[in-house]
């Protein structure tokens, strides 16, 4: 069956259809189909794919080193630090946690809430591959914002104001901001607070915003000032018309730019349905530019 990129009708994101990650014969001309498409579009869903862990961190690597994650809690297996593991199910004794644990629920606020993954790290990460094992019959979705096409859209006043800010991620700032217990010390050295520029320039030429929940305020603006310009900016990226939404199903492989995107993910019955996805990153190629 021929590979063949099917572009969403919203402006971004395409469906591949034809490429089997799991096949042995999966070389450079099939990598090199996936990868012109994730370039152009963005968003890539891959239907019906069935893999392990091991295969998924295989084919991952084609795009380039993996980040290992800070916490092992979240780890897929003792052994395995570049895939981690969005769940609401203990992997240690197949259970659905309790939604009051503190790192569950600053995990769990984290992701329902719009982000960039890995802003917190000084080289952010270059793209994300999400993959799900078990999903809800009914919420769970995944939304997904076109963070270059919202920056384009701006007015050319507000994009020369915020033209040369710059903001502070922090991975702990979810924890603060719900008065939750902090991370471990280990934790906390692996991913001090660092700065990007709120504008990000793409390896293209293009520009991207760069704000999400790890984002806690903007150098030199007084805080409220401050976190009243990224909500109304992530207000404005949010928009339908520049977003899109996945509903998942057993087998699906979402992979997104993270340079250009943001994404959360949307309420489901966390006390009582089992949602297992299972996410590689890959390392950013520098510093934001």
């Amino acid at each position: 069956m021929p590979v063949t990129v099917h572009p969403f009708a919203i402006g971004f994101g395409a469906e591949i259809r034809g490429l089997e990650l799991s096949d042995p014969v999966f070389d450079g001309d099939s990598f090199e189909i996936w990868r012109k498409a994730w370039e152009t579009h963005r968003v890539l869903v891959l239907h019906d794919q069935f893999f392990t862990d091991r295969q998924h961190i295989a084919f991952s690597e084609w795009f380039g080193p993996l980040e290992e994650f800070p916490d092992p809690k979240d780890w897929a297996a003792d052994d395995l630090p570049n895939i981690l593991r969005v769940s609401n199910v203990d992997r240690r004794t197949d259970t659905i946690k309790d939604v009051d644990e503190p790192g569950h629920k600053s995990f769990t606020l984290g992701t329902s809430d719009w982000h960039t993954d890995s802003s917190y790290l000084k080289v952010p990460c270059k793209g994300s591959l999400l993959y799900s094992r078990e999903v809800p019959a009914s919420g769970g979705d995944t939304m997904f914002a076109n963070m270059e096409a919202a920056y384009a859209a701006l007015p050319d006043k507000r994009k020369a104001d915020i033209a040369h800010l710059e903001v502070v991620h922090d991975f702990h700032w979810t924890r603060r901001r719900f008065g939750l217990p902090p991370r471990s010390p280990e934790v906390q050295a692996k991913t001090p607070a660092v700065t990007h520029p709120l504008v990000w320039t793409l390896p293209t030429g293009a520009k991207a915003l760069l704000i999400g929940s790890h984002a806690c305020t903007i150098v030199g603006m007084e805080e409220g000032v401050a976190r009243k310009l990224l909500d109304e900016l992530t207000e404005w990226a949010t928009q339908p018309q520049f977003t899109y939404r996945h509903s998942w199903r057993v087998g699906d492989l979402v992979m997104w730019d993270n340079r250009c995107t943001m994404h959360r993910a949307m309420p489901y019955e966390l006390a009582n349905v089992r949602r297992v996805l299972q996410r590689t990153t890959v390392v950013g190629d520098g510093p934001v530019a």
